[in-house]
């Protein structure tokens, strides 16, 4: 069976399951359609997975990780998550860059740039991160932040605020 098809058929069958219901059967379901997933990590809702051709492929999820239910994941380009990363409800992946520099015709789809999240990085619930972006190891993003560029590592992100995380526990 072709991967685009079992990926067709496990959103058809999961789309009809409440969120935190059959979690692990989710997940495994996810690693055969070609993902590439930690085995200790857990899918707690049906992630929307969107782009071009082998999709799944594009997405490497480490171990221990643990995604929130209503995540999307455009995978124009790839997007690499470490080890014990957590994703609030609702976090979205945006890999595809759009043209502006042509007035007469913007927002054509012009690239894809790849997204990084480090190992213990926390995504709040609703944040956006933007193609070509690294969140940086321990760093805390909070919710409804939109990520538009790298965020050092141990860092704590709210809205225009970025406060070492070191400095911010003292």
């Amino acid at each position: 069976m072709p991967k685009a098809l079992t990926l067709s058929l496990v959103e058809f069958v999961f789309d009809r399951v409440p969120p935190y219901v059959g979690c692990r059967a989710l997940s495994l379901s996810l690693r055969m359609t070609g993902v590439q997933m930690g085995r200790t990590s857990i899918f707690w809702g049906i992630p929307t997975l969107t782009g071009p051709g082998d999709i799944a492929s594009r997405l490497h999820i480490g171990e221990a990780c643990g995604f929130n239910f209503g995540c999307h994941f455009e995978l124009d380009g790839q997007i690499s998550i470490a080890d014990d990363v957590s994703v609030g409800h609702e976090v979205m992946f945006l890999t595809r860059t759009y043209e502006v520099e042509r007035g007469h015709r913007r927002g054509r789809v012009s690239g894809a740039r790849p997204i990084r999240v480090e190992s213990g990085a926390w995504l709040g619930s609703r944040s956006v991160i933007l193609p070509g972006v690294t969140v940086g190891a321990g760093s805390v993003i909070a919710a409804s932040v939109i990520v538009r560029e790298n965020v050092a590592p141990n860092t704590l992100l709210t809205g225009n605020r970025k406060i070492s995380i070191a400095k911010w526990r003292t």
